[in-house]
């Protein structure tokens, strides 16, 4: 056998790839990570350069910082900037629970981090737009309603960031008998006018509602039952698993100074946005999206079970979240680098609600890669080739197939190796327990 192809440490490790929101660093104290770590490609363009600078001045999780951040400029973006997605009109919203423990997920810090940002930048938008306490449909159509003559003028600024701390009640609320709280937000989600059939008629149109929610691992997988996950309100989240990334015992916060810079930008960047309309493609995304992402995203006609259905929006999102991604940027063109790094968020959350909802028990969090790993570990000392892993993902693509395999080989005791065959070396993958 030859070497390894992929470059390995002093330890004899696969080297995995560069991610500086995560990496040791000298100077910092970075608590152990129990699940997965975002692919570096999330941070990309503004978003990403706004989340480097805020990172060394809070202890949540940059991934955190960056779905709020996200969320929120969505929002605050409003409804003028679209996407055709088949005949459907997706408008620029991302909605997101963050999962993580009370006080080790550092929800809150994600949240208020980029409130702090926002209040500098659209502290109107802030002051009037932004809301919690989530206890009805007819309690969230009321806050976007449309007047009734001169009795009610209703809400003219349909924007709206809804921040709930406890997304678990509004979980316990949505299950009341007769309530249309679920209902409701499926409509916002699709940015479709919202109405309920009662004696008071409640109506709002052209809504743009966004949604943040905060909760624990615990508290989901308690509160989380089949008939919700089947009726596709909680697919219309990204699952966000965080955990405290720093540990700073004396965190002064972010510098004003550096609150305006960004500020100003980000002022600057919303309003430009405001006025765009429909968002596109730039030629060379759109094959990206048609060689590699779309069928990836698809997945297998044969999945099914809980990470399945929280997931089932990954294609929609993937293009959503390049849209914002791209807004951020200034541009009314999604290019490569928004498209590359709306996929690696969607495949974020999807380890993520993988990790939370224990699909994989001492998994990574992917089911793929989880798959992978356990066929590489069955395969023993003959190991497992690279026709065994096409037919394991025949469905899939070769790019996605070659990324997976580089991911395995980034786990420990897994490499890439060599061998001889008929006329040329093909690729064998093995596994050698650590230690």
């Amino acid at each position: 056998m030859s070497v390894e192809t992929l470059p390995t440490a002093a330890d004899g490790r696969p080297q995995a790839r560069p991610n500086p929101m995560y990496d040791p660093a000298p100077g910092l104290v970075r608590p152990d990570r129990p699940g997965p770590v975002p692919d570096p490609e999330v941070f990309c363009g503004w978003a990403g350069e706004t989340v480097a600078a805020l990172d060394p001045t809070t202890e949540a999780d940059p991934v955190g910082i960056l779905v709020n951040l996200l969320s929120a400029a969505g929002a605050a973006i409003g409804p003028g900037p679209f996407m055709w997605i088949g005949n459907d009109r997706h408008p620029a919203l991302i909605w997101a629970l963050t999962i993580g423990g009370t006080s080790l997920g550092r929800k809150g810090a994600a949240t208020n981090t980029v409130r702090r940002l926002l209040k500098a930048a659209v502290p109107d938008f802030i002051a009037s737009n932004t809301r919690s306490g989530l206890s009805s449909g007819e309690g969230l159509i009321d806050m976007v309603r449309d007047g009734d003559g001169d009795k009610d003028p209703g809400v003219t600024d349909k924007r709206l960031w809804v921040i709930e701390s406890e997304y678990g009640v509004t979980m316990a609320r949505g299950r009341r008998e007769g309530s249309s709280l679920s209902g409701i937000l499926r409509q916002a989600w699709n940015g479709e006018d919202l109405g309920v059939m009662n004696r008071d008629a409640l109506h709002a149109t052209a809504p743009h509602i966004a949604v943040i929610g905060h909760i624990s691992s615990r508290e989901l997988r308690a509160k989380m039952q089949d008939a919700e996950m089947a009726g596709g309100t909680y697919n219309r989240f990204l699952a966000i698993a965080v955990w405290r990334n720093l540990l700073l015992p004396d965190a002064p916060g972010a510098s004003d100074e550096l609150i305006d810079n960004l500020a100003s930008a980000w002022r600057t960047v919303i309003t430009d946005a405001r006025r765009l309309g429909e968002v596109q493609l730039t030629p060379e995304a759109a094959q990206l999206w048609r060689d590699e992402i779309y069928l990836a995203l698809c997945g297998d006609e044969g999945d099914e079970g809980p990470i399945a259905e929280f997931t089932a929006r990954a294609a929609p999102y993937a293009k959503r979240a390049a849209m914002v991604y791209a807004l951020t940027d200034h541009t009314d063109r999604i290019a490569e680098t928004h498209l590359r790094a709306a996929w690696a968020l969607v495949r974020y959350a999807r380890a993520s609600a993988a990790h939370v909802l224990g699909a994989m028990a001492n998994g990574t969090g992917d089911p793929d890669l989880d798959k992978l790993a356990a066929a590489v570990k069955t395969a023993g000392d003959g190991g497992l080739t690279g026709d065994e892993v096409y037919r394991l993902f025949k469905r899939r693509n070769a790019a996605y197939r070659s990324d997976l395999t580089a991911r395995l080989c980034e786990l420990p005791g897994f490499a890439a190796v060599q061998v001889p065959g008929d006329g040329r070396h093909r690729t064998v993958y093995l596994f050698a327990p650590p230690g």
